[in-house]
This record gives C-alpha cells, sequence and structure tokens, in this order.
C-alpha cells in the first residue's frame, strides 16, 4: 500500500464513529427499568386497596355485630373510603400515562413519572392517610377505655411509620429516580 493509500484508510477510520449504541439493549434496559417501576407501582396500589378494604369490612363487621355506638362506624368507613380512593388515583394515574410516547423517551419519561408518582404517594401518605387514622383511632380507643393501651401504640406506631415511609423513599424510589434522569440526559445528548 501506497503512503497515501494508508492516510486515506486513516482518516476515514478517524471520521468513523468509534462507539455506537445498541439501540435495541438501550431499549430493553429502559423496558426493565420501565417494568421494574411499573411493577412497585401497582403492588403498592394493590396492597393499599386490599389491605385497606380488608381492615374496613372486618372493622364494620366487628362495629355491626357488637351494635357499637355511632363514633366506631367512622374508622371502618375511612378505611374503605380509602380503599375506594386507592381506586379512583389509579384511574387517573393510568389515563395520564397514555399520553406518553411509545418511544424509548416516552418509555423513559413515564417509568420517571411512574416513580414520581410513588414518591409523593409515600411523601403524602403520612398527611392525607396515617395521620387521620390515628387521629380517628385515638378518639375511638380514648372514648373505649377498655382499650386505653391502645393509645401508647400508636403513639409508638406514628413515628416508626414517618420514618420508616422516608427511609423507602431515600432507601429505593430516589436512586431510581436519579439513575432514570441520568439515562434520560444521556439520552437527549445522543
Amino acid at each position: 500500500m501506497e503512503f497515501e493509500d494508508l492516510q486515506t484508510v486513516w482518516k476515514s477510520q478517524n471520521s468513523d464513529d468509534l462507539y455506537t449504541i445498541n439501540e435495541e439493549a438501550l431499549y430493553a434496559q429502559i423496558r426493565q427499568k420501565s417494568q421494574s417501576v411499573n411493577h412497585k407501582l401497582n403492588v403498592y396500589e394493590l396492597l393499599m386497596f386490599l389491605g385497606n378494604l380488608i381492615i374496613g369490612l372486618v372493622l364494620l363487621f366487628n362495629v355491626l355485630t357488637d351494635d357499637g355506638p355511632p363514633y366506631q362506624y367512622l374508622l371502618p368507613v375511612m378505611y374503605i373510603g380509602f380503599s375506594i380512593g386507592t381506586l379512583i388515583l389509579r384511574k387517573v394515574r393510568r389515563q395520564k400515562e397514555i399520553q406518553f410516547d411509545l418511544t424509548l423517551l416516552g418509555e423513559l419519561d413515564k417509568a420517571i413519572y411512574q416513580i414520581d408518582y410513588l414518591i409523593h404517594r409515600g411523601r403524602s401518605m403520612m398527611i392525607w392517610y396515617m395521620l387521620p387514622l390515628f387521629i380517628v383511632l385515638a378518639v375511638t380507643l380514648a372514648l373505649d377505655s377498655k382499650l386505653l393501651w391502645a393509645v401508647g401504640t400508636i403513639a409508638l406506631a406514628l413515628p416508626v411509620a414517618y420514618f420508616g415511609g422516608r427511609w423507602e423513599i431515600n432507601k429505593w424510589y430516589l436512586p431510581k429516580k436519579k439513575e432514570l434522569l441520568a439515562l434520560r440526559e444521556k439520552l437527549r445528548a445522543e
């Protein structure tokens, strides 16, 4: 080979991209991450729905069989209401998810939306879910002097639920969100 031929080969190699993105592997990775977030979200909603419904029905059955005072109906109704609320929030969330494009970036944006939803639900759970239940339960137990020992249990359970929820968000959801955001930035840079 002549020097000019070698130089032409060298220049053509320098102008070619040395690294290319394997789009199939990238899409598989994004799809796997999206499915992981979607699975966590579905399990969360299912547990919230079934747990609240079962607790509400059991409490309602106990109040009906004991023919308790009217204030005892409040707690079962709240649990059943939270169960129905979970279904409504799920429907609203799924309607918003339909708006995402069926592309790599759209799938990634959907996963980020879902993890944001989980973080928001976890953070707001203390105010909109746990606190009202603890207050109603504490008042109910205070009015029924036979169960006064349970107020101490509630006082202990409230901080455990608060810090446990914060730990879950910081340990699982925020790192997953950072990972998804970094992946989106890399994808947008390409």
